[in-house]
């Protein structure tokens, strides 16, 4: 959870000189390689155990789409706003599983959906109680964590039991990276600058980023009930936040702070309980 949470800060550091998507894709496209190269050096199978159909869809739901997103929201209203409304995602799961797949939530569950996605609408409320103003750059962040969502619900029934987990995220990142890469330098042109420290920030990001925290994370589910372990996702949140603060100069306003709250106590109270790590349906399913 630390290093998901704490990629928020160099991935900030990254956009000063590097288009949002062309970051993103830099990043997701090397932990994609790093894990494929981990599972051939560990001699497990790299095939993702589904067709190329459902690689593609979270592909492009859960790499292009929500990196992409999240990212602009970096560049463009701040890496804590960002860690806070693109961690929303397990959310709108849990609400799209229960209404389109028929899994039960409990009481607590619901309670958690509705002071989560409450704490939301408080970050994205930008202005007065009233008429209502919307941050556009805070609904692109929330537009990505629907698309995450929206990837996972509409998957689910295609890779449950099938896939296998690691080999899946590694082929779907790289997948999803390339075309990142490929469409930001097409929309938003090359970088400003590639030398020592945009490389080292890449790398750490891939790395220490992604493919680090989701190895220990599925280490984890083999030692910890898988709600148990996905529980702690809370933390993701506060992570980006409390690092964004001294590291980027990023000081949460009221908004920010309670809707970083809300959020945490939400994912706190879905997680908690479910059986299945985030998502529940695509064990590649992972914060940034």
């Amino acid at each position: 959870m630390a290093g998901w949470g704490a990629a928020y800060v160099p991935s900030a550091w990254l956009v000063e000189t590097w288009p949002p998507l062309v970051a993103a894709g830099a990043r997701l496209a090397l932990a994609g390689l790093v894990l494929l190269a981990a599972l051939a050096a560990l001699g497990r199978p790299l095939g993702p155990g589904v067709g190329a159909a459902a690689v593609g869809w979270l592909a492009l739901t859960q790499t292009v789409l929500f990196y992409g997103a999240t990212y602009w929201g970096i560049a463009n209203a701040g890496a804590g706003l960002a860690a806070v409304l693109a961690n929303t995602d397990p959310l709108f799961v849990a609400a799209l599983a229960a209404l389109l797949l028929g899994e039960r939530l409990s009481p607590r569950q619901w309670a958690g959906l509705v002071v989560g996605l409450g704490g939301a609408i408080v970050v994205v409320w930008d202005g007065p109680p009233w008429p209502p103003a919307l941050s556009a750059d805070a609904l692109v962040v929330v537009g990505g964590a629907v698309a995450w969502s929206l990837g996972t619900v509409a998957a689910a029934r295609g890779v449950r039991g099938r896939a296998a987990p690691v080999a899946l995220a590694g082929w779907q990142m790289t997948a999803g990276g390339f075309a990142l890469v490929a469409g930001g330098l097409v929309a938003e042109g090359a970088p400003a600058a590639a030398g020592g420290r945009e490389a080292a920030l890449v790398v750490a990001l891939a790395v220490l980023g992604s493919a680090l925290p989701l190895g220990l994370f599925y280490v984890a589910l083999t030692r910890a009930p898988a709600g148990e372990v996905s529980a702690w996702f809370f933390l993701v949140p506060v992570i980006g936040v409390g690092t964004a603060w001294p590291l980027l100069g990023e000081a949460p306003d009221a908004a920010l702070a309670a809707g970083m709250a809300a959020v945490a106590a939400g994912l706190w109270m879905v997680l908690g309980e479910r059986g299945r790590p985030e998502g529940g349906v695509v064990d590649s399913t992972a914060p940034p």
